[in-house]
């Protein structure tokens, strides 16, 4: 028989899987707690006991989404050992989130949650506190071939550069385009070690 503790788990679950398809079908303006509850075949009193307000939801929604992220990302730069890989898998991290399915998600309640001052607050922070393990997980494995400072900077290009180009999608996608313009980076990045004295191998 299962624990309490794992019913709730398992129902916290159900809600999150729910909450997070209504958002992606029907996006923060169309996001309503009964649609959640529907999608996640339960009553509206199950979801209420969880998530008490509509705002708790989307605040857990929007950190489930991250954490997601941060999962993936930390274990995507842990499993690199090989320095001429460290980049092309660095670029893979970043187009998976940025170029996935949730980013227009999280981007859409980070947006919308600017008529609620408070709960702008905990998604800016919750955003902040997502990001920040994201990018140290790949800027601790590049210092192992390159000074920190320089590892920095082709973390921050790096997700700069896709994060730019995923917006652009909302009106142009044009993934040729983009290929063209990722071959450019690299070549830019390999410039940029080699006048600093880093020899990087090649591909």
């Amino acid at each position: 028989m299962r624990s309490q503790d794992a019913r709730s788990e398992e129902m916290r679950a159900r809600l999150m899987a729910a909450s997070i398809e209504v958002l992606r079908e029907r996006g923060f303006a169309g996001f309503r707690t009964e649609a959640v509850a529907q999608e996640a075949g339960v009553s509206r009193g199950a979801l209420v006991h969880h998530y008490p307000h509509k705002r708790d939801l989307i605040l857990a929604v929007h950190k489930h989404l991250y954490q997601l992220a941060v999962d993936n990302s930390v274990e995507s730069a842990a499993a690199v050992t090989d320095q001429g890989a460290i980049i092309n898998e660095m670029l893979k991290d970043a187009q998976s989130f940025f170029l996935g399915n949730h980013f227009f998600s999280v981007l859409d309640i980070v947006l919308s949650a600017n008529t609620d001052p408070e709960l702008k607050t905990e998604i800016l922070q919750a955003s902040r506190n997502a990001r920040l393990p994201i990018e140290t997980a790949w800027v601790n494995r590049m210092s192992e071939f390159m000074p920190r400072p320089l590892a920095e900077t082709v973390v921050y290009m790096t997700y700069n550069i896709v994060r730019g180009y995923a917006m652009r999608t909302l009106w142009e996608d044009d993934p040729a385009r983009y290929a063209e313009m990722i071959v450019h980076w690299k070549s830019m990045v390999r410039d940029l070690l080699r006048n600093n004295g880093v020899t990087w191998p090649a591909e």
